[in-house]
């Protein structure tokens, strides 16, 4: 059995003063360094957040932008694709006209010239014949 005497309750009492003095002069401060540090954990991490956010906002920004100067480029490129593509048909189209043009005036001077020599043919024809004839029976006509 368990005697209560008085030494029991000066050890309560010793144990009491002793927790009030730890709890105010140990535990208190601890306790306080603790919270602060939990305190800026929090806030670094927060604070982490907030520029994890930025970044991704500044990314997405980026890659709107990126994106855009993309479509601008691709428009840019293909309108200069389609001038390039009008002015090589103009300049085909104006070469083959050009190039039929030449050659009808060739098919035209062609015409007159194998006239003219027709009609320098036929003018002389009657020597020709006659100078064959005379080559061929080697007598004279």
């Amino acid at each position: 059995m368990i005697d209560l005497n008085m030494t029991m309750l000066i050890q309560w009492g010793i144990y009491i003063a002793l927790m009030i003095f730890l709890h105010f002069f140990l535990f208190k401060p601890v306790l306080r360094v603790i919270d602060a540090r939990q305190a800026k954990i929090e806030g670094t991490m927060a604070g982490a957040e907030e520029l994890q956010e930025k970044a991704a906002e500044n990314r997405q920004n980026y890659e709107s932008k990126i994106s855009a100067a993309k479509e601008r480029i691709f428009a840019r490129t293909a309108a200069i694709r389609e001038s390039a593509a009008k002015e090589a048909k103009e300049f085909m189209d104006k070469a083959r006209e050009e190039a039929m043009a030449q050659v009808e005036a060739t098919k035209e001077r062609i015409k007159r010239d194998s006239e003219v020599v027709r009609k320098e043919l036929r003018g002389s024809i009657n020597v020709l014949a006659r100078d064959i004839a005379v080559k061929i029976l080697e007598r004279e006509i």
